[in-house]
């Protein structure tokens, strides 16, 4: 196959946003799309090498995984090997044991199923998984798993056929990707069906351009490529996190990639811009570039237990690159000369750093990322997100496969549950109400209210099908039931709690749906007790508490960011008033519940910060803000209300 300087000019294209993207940069908002464009050159190029030995009759299932283990393999073995040492030194036990599931992904190419089931791509804390990147390659090997062997078949019995097939498949995968991505978001993003078409796109290419280029004029081919670059570059700089992804909108980033492969002919500006010296260098060094700049960046923020700067990021990403180099230098570039490392020598190496990694990961993650390693916060077991499998309520359905939809999900109860309360309500919500359980079994305990736990993932109070999560998960039919039983349960109840995550409700136009269902139970005279959102943070405060142990360095709050509590206030100001409306609704504020020492603070009195994650509290922290609470007026407030009214209709009072 003759060399485009072109190809490797886009590949620079494509790795530089990607990086800068990870780095923060706003202006690269979309830079994700780098992605996008490199399964489409891969499809072009992988297509175009297998019509060649097709066509040959060199075709060998074993060459074309041969050429694939050169090119793949030793480079990112030398990444996963050098980053050992650093999870082990940076990373909790949490972490180290997540780390070592994804060293046993990415050794069976699957890091994209992993990545599906674990995280969602653009949420805070995906940006400290060193190996996150590896989704990409988990589906490009998926699919090279598949289309060899299509191919082959199509060649011999119906070499007419490959364009079409491709077609359909095209369709089909496209289809499957704007028809599930708001329903399926993660398994849309990370899993091959609905990726395939992106390397289709390119290997369809392949075929039409195997055998002649595309006749066209040169004034069509200079328009059609300063096209397909402006659409790409369009993609990069205009593309948000909240660009639905993959769907229609991957239009963009793929069919520009495709006309520039097409027509950034000799003579173009398109081709004279991506031919480029130093484009077509990064390019050269662009898969190396591609596996260094996401552990660089994680490992960095793990260590510096805050976000980079912009000026950090920016040596991060020159780091990146000069590691690239020489890994493509001395490690790509070796292995991929069979004159130096034959084929038996590069299919056992390539067992031997499958099997070893494998076997490590699972070591790691069958001993629970090794916690003997960090006695110093070893005491620090209650620094978890409250849920059904650690004692508490939260019916998280959708990360705990074993719960059944259903009733289960409404049998769980909090506070006085042994002795005889003098009053029975509902904590009715999602996650944000799910932490709120300690809070509430403490307070409870106190207050003699026992509480009806009924909460699931992404499930707002509401009484609507409306729903802050994909449709397509389990949580939500479970949140369909839970609505139902607490509406036709109401009248079981002496007093209701609605919590919520207010922010992302609101963002999502959910919360008039949320004040709706507090009206209406308001209107029936029962108390209504609504939560705050605890403070929103660009991090995980508590991840940070524990670095700081774990690396013997004060820490302090204000190095943690809270850009996006903004938002979270004014929500919180909203459903203040709604409460405010009526003589039988409360709302507790966040003063309530995180002051120290008179103050509002992130942590509490032992110095340990009240928040799990970027928006969660843990067990510890609910549990710490209730013994603050009891001491408040608001408290008081709150156990007259929650009380059911005497025989001649008056409150009862303790």
């Amino acid at each position: 196959m003759k060399y485009r300087a072109h190809i490797d000019g886009l590949r620079a294209v494509a790795v530089l946003p990607v990086i800068l993207f990870h780095a923060g940069f706003s202006f690269f908002s979309g830079g994700y799309v780098g992605v996008d464009v490199f399964f489409v050159i891969s499809g072009y190029l992988i297509t175009t090498l297998l019509l060649g030995d097709l066509e040959s009759g060199r075709f060998s299932i074993i060459n074309f995984y041969e050429r694939r283990a050169r090119r793949i393999l030793p480079a990112l073995f030398v990444v996963l090997l050098v980053c050992l040492p650093f999870a082990w030194m940076w990373l909790d036990e949490e972490e180290l044991k997540d780390f070592s599931q994804s060293l046993v992904a990415v050794s069976f190419f699957s890091s994209n199923i992993l990545f599906w089931i674990k995280t969602d791509y653009f949420a805070a804390n995906a940006e400290l998984w060193p190996l996150l990147h590896t989704w990409s390659l988990g589906v490009e090997e998926q699919y090279y798993l598949a289309i060899p062997l299509i191919m082959w078949l199509a060649w011999r019995y119906a070499r007419r056929m490959i364009v079409p097939v491709f077609t359909v498949m095209v369709v089909a995968s496209f289809a499957a990707a704007v028809v599930l991505v708001d329903r399926y978001p993660a398994a849309t993003f990370y899993l091959l069906h609905t990726r395939a078409w992106e390397l289709l796109a390119g290997g369809i290419l392949a075929v039409l351009t195997f055998k002649s280029k595309i006749d066209l004029a040169p004034s069509t081919h200079q328009a059609l490529s300063l096209a397909g670059l402006g659409m790409v570059m369009a993609s990069i700089f205009f593309f948000t996190e909240k660009t639905p992804f993959p769907s229609a909108y991957t239009l963009l980033p793929v069919l520009g990639s495709v006309l520039i492969i097409m027509s950034a002919q000799p003579g173009t500006l398109a081709h004279r811009l991506l031919s480029n010296k130093m484009l077509v260098g990064i390019g050269l060094i662009s898969y190396s570039a591609y596996l260094w700049h996401q552990p660089i960046f994680a490992f960095a923020r793990h260590r510096l237990i805050r976000p980079p700067t912009q000026l950090e990021y920016a040596g991060l990403a020159a780091l990146s690159l000069a590691l690239a180099y020489l890994s493509w230098r001395f490690v790509e570039n070796p292995f991929r000369d069979k004159s130096r490392v034959d084929r038996k020598r590069i299919f056992a190496l390539s067992f031997v750093g499958i099997a070893g990694f494998a076997l490590l990961g699972l070591y790691g993650h069958m001993r629970g990322g090794f916690p003997q390693r960090l006695q110093k916060i070893e005491h620090a077991r209650e620094f978890k997100l409250a849920a059904i499998n650690n004692g508490w309520c939260f019916y998280s359905v959708d990360t705990i496969g074993s719960l059944r939809i259903g009733p289960e999900g409404t049998k769980c109860w909090l506070g006085d549950t042994s002795g005889e309360p003098t009053a029975s309500g509902v904590l009715f919500g999602d996650s944000f109400a799910g932490q709120y359980e300690p809070f509430w079994g403490v307070v409870g305990s106190h207050a003699r209210l026992r509480l009806n736990a009924i909460t699931t993932n992404w499930c707002y109070p509401g009484f609507s099908d409306g729903f802050t999560g994909p449709t397509g998960s389990p949580a939500y039919r479970q949140c369909l039931y839970n609505r139902k039983y607490v509406k036709d349960h109401l009248d079981t109840y002496d007093f209701v709690v609605l919590a919520g995550h207010w922010t992302q409700i609101a963002e999502q136009g959910h919360l008039q749906d949320v004040i709706d269902a507090l009206n209406e139970i308001a209107a029936t005279g029962k108390p209504v007790i609504v939560m705050p959102s605890p403070k929103l943070y660009d991090l995980s405060p508590l991840s940070a508490y524990k670095k700081s142990i774990m690396f013997d360095r004060p820490f302090s709050m204000s190095t943690i960011g809270s850009h996006r509590d903004d938002a979270a206030r004014k929500a919180n100001e909203t459903m203040r008033s709604a409460a405010a409306k009526w003589p039988n609704a409360v709302y507790i504020d966040r003063s309530d519940l995180f002051t120290v020492d008179g103050r509002m603070s992130g942590l509490d009195a032992g110095g340990i910060p009240f928040s799990l994650d970027s928006g969660h509290i843990s067990i510890h922290g609910a549990k710490a803000s209730a013994d603050g609470f009891l001491r408040t007026a608001k408290y008081r407030e709150i156990v007259e209300l929650a009380q059911p009214p005497g025989p001649d209709g008056s409150p009862v009072r303790n």
